[in-house]
């Protein structure tokens, strides 16, 4: 090897250490990922299964027609804690999540809005 070969290689070494190697120990260089190689049933079940955790749970349509049939009984406004109270005791004990679940969608449909009353209590009114 001829002396011009030789201070290119040792001029390569010595650009490469860093003056914080010490901190690191030696600097070594980033191995290339190699991403798994998957099948494509197993990314159909990947996919299956991220769909699944994505949708919400679905609920029976009948618990917010119940819930809208109420409020529009009480004149169309009613407050969260008489709807809370109404559900659990003449429903046959309907979950808290149900009627809020029921509340949120029939909301989104514009049904029904949200709003705070004079006293500062949330208030459902009916939409026509």
């Amino acid at each position: 090897m001829s002396r011009r070969a030789r201070k290119k290689e040792e001029g390569k070494e010595q650009s490469t250490a860093s003056i914080t190697s010490f901190l690191y120990g030696a600097e070594e260089k980033p191995k290339a990922e190699t991403k798994p190689i998957t099948k494509p049933a197993e990314v159909k079940a990947a996919e299956a299964k991220v769909t699944e955790k994505a949708t919400p749970p679905q609920q029976s349509p009948g618990v917010e027609d119940m819930v809208l049939s109420h409020i529009m009984s009480r004149g169309g406004v009613i407050t969260k804690d008489e709807l809370m109270a109404w559900g659990g005791k003449s429903r046959g004990g309907l979950r808290v999540a149900d009627i809020l679940r029921a509340i949120e969608s029939l909301s989104s449909k514009g049904r029904i809005r949200k709003r705070l009353n004079d006293k500062g209590n949330l208030v459902y009114e009916y939409v026509k």
